[in-house]
């Protein structure tokens, strides 16, 4: 289903740039190539996101990129930052406490998302904060809200809650201690589909003549590749779409004293070389959509990453059908274990 949100979001980038404000746009997954294609290259625009991918294709465009985990440091003042509200509620809150303070004295931040995203209430809670007296108002079926830049300045300790977003912080579960953060998937748990794939392992790699490469593909903060430390390979490389996880995956690494050579990429698009295993639980939806597409894009990365000797080994959510959709790219595809929803396969050029 279409998310008329994006819509409305397009419409207030294009009245801003009309206007000639200097716009500062916060872009994060919740965007498609339809609708990123009815943006116009502007000098008055800035893009952020986390996401490579949304930054590889907003350049792509003509538009001025600021690739990072939403961090504002360097950057000047706008007459109007933009967000569609994110998923997960500790990037908004930081957005926003950022944002309000990177505009220009009669600048405004302007929110947009829809009832279920809670923008009523975060609108209400950032007018609290900040002394202002902006509400969400209806659109169509969607929700805007124009924040003023504020007229006193908000210790951080009394700002919107996000949880330390800034920074990394250890977790422990399960008897497992990761550094991670908000935002990325999985991120304050060990996924039970990527537990059961590192459990399966072993039994796969034993039929392997040597395993000297390894790829993680979409690594997260690094959980699958940790679970590689058991093979003695020469080369080991991490991939993942989000600034914040990659970040994340880096110190794990350090912390295991592995090398692993972690990479910002888009399913890997950036490398070349071939790899003897490539473990991955790739995404069954990006943004607030679902569907086939993103399975896809994975498993045609992992064929192109393949030499003929390679095992991919893919976990997925069970109602998704890898082997049929595999089967446009590798020969040879088998079920290696099956539990708690989740399917492992092992696939072969």
């Amino acid at each position: 289903m279409k998310d008329a949100s994006l819509d409305q979001l397009m419409l207030v980038l294009s009245n801003a740039l009309q206007n000639r404000e200097q716009v500062l746009w916060v872009a994060d997954e919740n965007l498609s190539p339809e609708i990123m294609m009815q943006l116009r290259p502007d000098t008055a625009l800035t893009a952020m996101t986390n996401r490579i991918d949304v930054a590889d294709k907003l350049k792509g465009l003509g538009v001025a990129v600021c690739a990072s985990d939403f961090d504002f440091d360097g950057l000047g003042k706008f007459d109007r930052i933009v967000y569609r509200l994110s998923k997960e509620k500790a990037i908004v809150h930081h957005v926003i406490n950022q944002s309000l303070q990177h505009l220009t004295e009669q600048g405004v931040l302007t929110l947009i998302g829809g009832k279920q995203d809670g923008i009523k209430s975060i609108v209400k809670n950032a007018s609290d904060t900040y002394g202002l007296s902006a509400k969400a108002k209806k659109q169509g079926i969607t929700y805007v809200a124009e924040l003023p830049a504020p007229n006193v300045d908000v210790p951080a300790d009394t700002a919107l809650p996000d949880s330390n977003y800034a920074n990394l912080r250890q977790i422990s579960v399960g008897g497992e201690k990761f550094w991670t953060k908000p935002g990325i998937f999985g991120w304050d748990k060990v996924d039970r589909g990527s537990q059961l794939l590192a459990e399966s392992l072993p039994g796969v790699c034993q039929y392997i003549k040597s395993v000297d490469s390894i790829l993680d593909l979409g690594c997260g903060w690094g959980y699958l590749m940790l679970q590689t430390k058991f093979l003695e390979a020469a080369r080991r490389v991490a991939t993942d779409n989000n600034v914040a996880a990659v970040l994340s995956a880096e110190k794990n690494f350090a912390e295991a004293c592995m090398e692993v050579l972690s990479l910002v990429d888009d399913c890997g698009a950036s490398l070349q070389e071939r790899f003897d295993l490539i473990v991955c639980n790739p995404p069954f939806h990006q943004g607030f959509s679902q569907g086939e597409a993103v399975t896809l894009k994975f498993l045609q990365a992992a064929r192109r990453l393949s030499r003929r000797s390679t095992r991919a080994v893919f976990v997925v959510n069970q109602f998704i059908p890898l082997d049929r959709l595999g089967a446009q790219y590798f020969s040879r595809i088998q079920v290696v274990a099956s539990n708690n929803g989740f399917t492992v396969y092992e696939l072969r050029p």
